[in-house]
């Protein structure tokens, strides 16, 4: 009975360790840079997001906050820091609204981006991530 037991056990780990629905792991690479507007001058806040355009990372995305000076580091949700390799289509977008607790309103950014930088059909913004350290430098127009 015993050495049945332990057949068992070793089926049940087998099976285990057989999972069909294991997706491949794809790794990312480094992205920094900074978002400016033609006039030179940083985009101040906002969000940055990257959609892979590759063939197995299709449609997966990578992200970043902007900071007061236009740079950002890209991360992934799975993956952490970076973006998957390949053709990425970027979109802009502003900050979200804040809570003003002085007036129990919504505070609004100033930061302004144009409508086209907030959509992947008409940004424009296309780059390639190599399989290294990448470096990218975003100018957008304000109007």
């Amino acid at each position: 009975m015993v050495r049945n037991a332990g057949y068992f056990i070793l089926f049940v780990v087998a099976l285990i360790g057989c999972d069909s629905n294991e997706k491949p792991v794809y790794p990312v690479y480094p992205v920094k840079g900074t978002v400016k507007y033609s006039d030179g001058k940083p985009l101040t806040d906002g969000w940055i997001e990257f959609t892979s355009m590759a063939g197995e990372t299709k449609g997966r995305n990578s992200n970043s906050k902007i900071d007061k000076d236009g740079n950002f580091e890209m991360e992934t949700f799975a993956r952490g820091k970076g973006a998957y390799a390949g053709p990425v289509v970027a979109v802009i977008s502003e900050p979200a609204s804040e809570f003003d607790p002085e007036t129990g309103g919504v505070k609004n950014s100033n930061v302004k981006v144009l409508e086209k930088y907030k959509n992947y059909e008409t940004s424009g913004l296309k780059y390639e991530i190599e399989k290294k350290e990448n470096s990218i430098n975003i100018i957008i127009d304000r109007k």
